[in-house]
This record gives structure tokens, sequence and C-alpha cells, in this order.
């Protein structure tokens, strides 16, 4: 996994126009549903009660019947307001429902229920700023799953699809509360630890490869149920006080994992060729 392809997929997955959608303490996006524009309505409700008080006013004062055209054209002014209250609001001729789609189709993984690197990228930002103002540090944890192209060859891209969601369901039961995790790309994996230095990175590495190695993903191939026995390459990196950029910590960690990815490689054709 390199920067560049990274970048790729922040560019290909990032939404039409920026939204700033709610999300649960956990990380993970919330339900879309209507929004309601709040500031919009209340204004709109301000001015209904501006259009009644003068209303009853005019009548209190002259009747009813002198200003009859013009309290038809305040009720007809009520009706317009109270219809584009209740109606879903509209931006640049989409509805919010469609805007809510387009952030849930950007920022959440439907096959790993996880949020994706635009998310994650986002709050490694905010998160970076927090702890240096406060004097604190965040790390970053990337996960490569091992062999995921040779099980899609060997039982197909369901079965390869289990062991995704299997190293994902991992994941997110390994982290603290207010830890975030995301699925970056096809087989990685983004882990932001709050608060956090070596010890923290190290103990939850050891808890999520001692998880992976006591569970395995269940495919159905051809009629049977096959375990599948998922492994991972992990790198690693904590913020520093000379690191200035969110960024640097995510490039740093890249590399770490680059190094773990080649490591892996060698012990592999090593023990091909034992």
């Amino acid at each position: 996994m390199s920067l560049r392809s990274l970048r790729s997929i922040r560019v290909v997955s990032e939404p039409k126009q920026k939204i700033d959608a709610p999300f649960r303490a956990d990380g993970r996006p919330q339900d879309p549903g209507r929004r309601i524009l709040w500031v919009p309505a209340m204004f709109r409700l301000l001015a209904l009660i501006w259009a009644a008080a003068i209303a009853g006013a005019l009548v209190d004062e002259f009747g009813p019947g002198a200003h009859l055209p013009f309290l038809m054209a305040m009720a007809m002014t009520g009706l317009l307001v109270g219809a584009t209250f209740l109606w879903t609001a509209r931006v640049d001729g989409r509805t919010s429902a469609q805007l809510d789609d387009e952030v849930d189709a950007a920022e959440h993984d439907l096959l790993t229920d996880l949020p994706t690197f635009n998310h994650f990228s986002r709050r490694l930002g905010d998160e970076f700023a927090r702890s240096r103002r406060m004097g604190r540090q965040v790390a970053v944890v990337l996960i490569d799953v091992n062999n995921l192209t040779a099980v899609n060859k060997e039982y197909g891209v369901r079965a390869g699809d289990e062991v995704l969601r299997h190293v994902a369901k991992a994941v997110d039961g390994t982290r603290r509360f207010s830890d975030v995790v995301a699925r970056l790309g096809d087989d990685e994996f983004g882990v932001l630890l709050l608060d956090t230095g070596a010890e923290g990175v190290t103990a939850f590495i050891e808890r999520l490869e001692e998880r992976l190695a006591r569970e395995s993903a269940s495919a159905d191939v051809g009629g049977r149920t096959v375990s599948l026995w998922a492994g991972v390459a992990s790198g690693s990196a904590v913020s520093l006080p000379e690191m200035t950029r969110a960024e640097a910590v995510l490039e740093a960690a890249m590399s770490s994992l680059s190094e773990a990815k080649q490591e892996r490689e060698r012990r592999r054709r090593m023990w091909l060729t034992a």
C-alpha cells in the first residue's frame, strides 16, 4: 500500500460536495434519514409568528373586512412557508436524502460496515491537532490482510469477502471505544489510537493477533463450510513533537507497513525454498 494509492482512494470516494455529516461516538456514520435544517426552520417559524402578530393587531384595530386582501396574502405566505418547512430541502437540485446517500457511500463501506478513508483522514487531522494542543500523542496502525488474493482464487470472491468481514470485526472488536477504525483499501484497514504511545500500539497489535489466532472466518464453498484463518501484517507510527502535519504520522505508518510486508514476503520465499 503506497501513499499514492491511498490518495487515489480518497479522490475517487470523495463526495461531489463537502458535507459535514454527524457521526456516532464510535466513529461510524449515523443512519441516513431526512435532514431538517434547523436554522432556516427557526427563521421561518419566527416569520410566521410575526405575520400572525401583525394580522391579529390589524383585525383587532379595524376588523377583518377592511384588510381582507392583506389577510389572504398573509395566509398564503404562511402556507408557502409551512410547505417549504415540511418538504425536504433541496441543495443544487438534490434532496437532503440524496446528499445523505452520497455521504454514506463516500464515508461508509458496505462490505465491512466500517467508515472509509475519507472519514479516517478527517478524524486523523482533527485528533492530531487536538493532541498537539494538549501535549499528547496519537498513533496510526495500518493492517494488511495476508494472502487475500490466494483465498479469492482458491475459494472464490465471496470467501475473500468473508475473510475481510472477519478481520474488520476483529479489528473493530479489539479497539477501545474512543479509537477509530476504517477500511482504507481492498485489503487494508487503519486504526487511529487516541492518546496512545508506542506501548499502547504494541498492546493493540498483540491483542488483535491473538484474537485472529483464536477465531476463524467461515465461508460456504461448494455446499460445505470452510474455515479460513486470517493473518495480517501491520505497520504503525506515533505522533512526535517534530511532526507538524497529520499526514506525517500516516506516512510513517505506511513506511512501517511496507517494511512489514517486505519481511513477510521474504519469509514466504524462505518457506517455499526450504
